[in-house]
């Protein structure tokens, strides 16, 4: 008999042997530990080297829990081949090796840039070579327990690089914070994503969708008219945590908050705040886009059993099968409400409000603390919770209801079901009455703790949303109050009560308001001015700028990468003014429109070309160019597109009032 008879017969006699069901659930444990550790290498390349800015979207935790979560995807087929292996014939170790090593890198490659049909080929032919190859060593029961034990171990190596390190990191930071000021008191800053002011009670809406946010609006100062820096997340949050404009931030078209311009979190850490940050919009507020800069505690992605598998790609596919399921929705229990989070990988405002408690009672108290707290239950999917789903007008009924507003954004809302779009706007009511709930609960626990005598509390929104007022549904398209206009209260000892601020003021100022009300702004790095002089000052003078101008910007970041200086044709971007109860709005092709919100504060007629509107035209120009001026953009964005929009408005304002050429706007 030759050698290659020899191994051919050892190798039928290995692979005739029977895997037991102890074996079955261990190799699932190692073949599941081996997928994760290839995964997150995929995760690491990607994130670190094919995505430049490192923005990847995925959990800090990544290195620990995506392996965990492909162990609970392989126990499954472990438990069904345990259960075969438990019969009288079972099934042979080569036949489970096979299973189980194909499994695994068909699970990992998902993450690759292949086909899904092509990983599995793949993973067929490297799972076939890499079972024999064990089988053909034969698979001892003393080495495989000392082999899943190897490879736990890796993982808790792993778990105390990520998880273990952040915390040991956050200790360090509390422990070495400089010695805060006597009497400092506490700030917490409240983001309601996507929540448009028009949809407020307080704000004259028809429907009394946040009764908490008015009763709250009495014991504080309310700015009727707050505009955002932009019509969407990112550029406006990085706008209200450092004081500057999205056109000095880049952040229109840049993921990464890498400016050295500080934030408010790393200020008042300077100052010595403990400083903590709980967002639920995992697609722009998570560490990744650096809005964590300066907070020793920082929560996005939310860290559940459930979880596990949605940090892999087929465990987060088949979770979000399972909860589409025909009629569970019948239950009494919403499983497209839990689908929208799990797809998410994030949490609800109650869980939102339970992490900051929780973190409350463990923080330091001889610290003042500052906190921010982004809840994104109003952002589509518009999916309320079950006992809220019925809060106004038309409620889902059908898994088809329900999946159109999973599908809103890409629905073709002009061939949609009027009585769908209608749905989906009540539901997005029904979404901002639990976010008012849920303040009220966290307020009123707050106050009974007595914690709100020494705290200012700041509840605003990032941006709105538009639902066909201007023949645009969604956010980021243009700079029209539904998209622009959100809500702002402040509660502060500092602040008086029942006062309502008519004025149109900028959330860039936000940074400059909280170091003004604690006390600190002496030594404030922030640009912009406090909103609280709205209060302070005792000037008379309607024509007065007490605080920053109202400006915002939008600009098509796919667009902006392509195009030069000399392509202003596409209507790509869009600068904005509110002042003087006037609303002026100028695109990259130069068209202008005009409203007058004393008469028509939702925008539907633009009287740019009534001749009455001339003089008010100049004005609000005069006053662009000079936010335009005063703070220059950063070198690409002036090189971009804003320098010679710059040029070309002064020389309008020049060519309709030549006199104006040398004036101080």
């Amino acid at each position: 008999m030759t050698n290659t008879q020899r191994e051919a017969l050892t190798l039928n006699q290995k692979s005739a042997t029977r895997l037991s069901s102890i074996g079955a659930i261990a190799l699932a444990i190692s073949f599941g530990l081996c997928a994760g550790f290839l995964d997150v290498g995929i995760i690491f390349l990607s994130k670190y080297f094919w995505h430049s800015d490192g923005y990847f979207r995925i959990a800090r935790d990544f290195p620990w829990t995506v392996p965990a979560g492909h162990v609970v995807l392989l126990l499954v087929p472990g438990i069904l081949v345990a259960a075969l292996a438990a019969r009288s014939r079972g099934i042979s170790l080569r036949a489970g090796l096979w299973v189980f090593a194909s499994l695994a890198i068909w699970a990992a490659l998902l993450r690759s840039p292949l086909y899904p049909v092509c990983t599995l080929l793949l993973a067929l032919g490297l799972g076939r070579f890499l079972g024999d190859a064990i089988a053909a060593r034969g698979l001892r029961p003393r080495y495989l327990g000392l082999t899943v034990l190897g490879l736990l171990g890796v993982l808790g190596v792993f778990a105390a690089m990520s998880s273990g390190w952040q915390a040991v990191r956050e200790r360090r930071g509390v422990a070495g914070l400089p010695a805060a000021p006597e009497r400092a008191s506490n700030v917490i800053l409240i983001v309601w994503d996507t929540v448009r002011s028009y949809d407020v009670s307080s704000y004259g809406f028809s429907r009394d969708a946040t009764p908490n946010l008015t009763q709250w609006a009495q014991k504080g100062v309310q700015f009727n008219h707050a505009l955002a820096a932009a019509p969407w997340t990112y550029p406006s949050h990085t706008s209200f945590f450092t004081g500057q404009w999205p056109k000095k931030l880049n952040s229109q078209w840049k993921f990464t908050l890498d400016t050295p311009d500080p934030t408010l979190a790393e200020y008042l850490t300077s100052q010595g705040y403990q400083t903590a940050g709980f967002a639920a919009n995992t697609s722009c507020c998570t560490y990744e886009s650096g809005l964590s800069r300066g907070f020793s505690h920082w929560e996005d992605y939310a860290l559940t059993p459930l979880s596990l598998l949605t940090r892999t790609v087929p465990g987060k596919w088949m979770l979000l099968k399972v909860l589409d399921f025909g009629g569970f929705y019948r239950l009494g229990f919403n499983f497209f409400y839990e689908k929208k989070w799990q797809n998410l990988e994030s949490r609800g405002a109650r869980d939102v409000n339970e992490r900051f408690l929780n973190w409350l009672s463990g923080r330091r108290p001889d610290r003042p603390f500052f906190a921010f707290l982004n809840y994104f239950d109003a952002h589509e999917p518009f999916i309320p919770p079950p006992s809220y789903e019925n809060g106004f007008g038309i409620k889902p009924k059908t898994p088809e209801e329900y999946q159109f507003l999973f599908d809103y954004v890409g629905a073709n809302k002009a061939t949609s079901r009027p009585r769908d779009l209608v749905m989906a706007r009540d539901c997005y009511d029904d979404c901002i009455l639990f976010l008012d709930e849920q303040l009220g609960r966290l307020l009123g626990l707050l106050k009974k703790q007595g914690l709100l005598e020494n705290t200012t509390v700041i509840i605003t929104a990032d941006h709105g949303e538009g639902f066909g007022d201007h023949g645009i549904f969604g956010h980021s398209y243009t700079v029209n109050l539904d998209e622009i206009g959100v809500p702002l209260v402040i509660l502060s000892p500092q602040a008086p009560a029942r006062r309502f601020v008519p004025d149109a003021v900028s959330l860039r100022d936000l940074p400059a308001t909280v170091v003004d009300l604690l006390g600190l702004s002496s030594s404030s790095p922030f640009p912009g001015r406090s909103l609280a002089a709205h209060w302070k000052s005792t000037s008379q003078d309607p024509a007065r700028q007490l605080t920053t101008p109202a400006f915002s910007e939008r600009v098509d970041a796919t667009a902006l990468v392509a195009r030069s200086k000399e392509k202003l044709d596409a209507g790509w971007f869009q600068m904005s003014i509110v002042a003087r109860g006037m609303h002026y709005m100028r695109d990259s092709t130069g068209v202008e429109q005009l409203f007058d919100l004393t008469i028509d504060p939702f925008e539907a007629h633009d009287i740019v070309s009534l001749p009455d509107s001339v003089r008010s035209l100049q004005v609000l120009r005069k006053l662009l160019l000079e936010v335009l001026s005063d703070e220059k953009a950063s070198l690409e964005v002036e090189n971009s597109y804003l320098k010679p929009f710059r040029d070309q408005l002064e020389s309008l304002i020049v060519e309709r009032d030549p006199s104006s050429a040398t004036a101080s706007f």
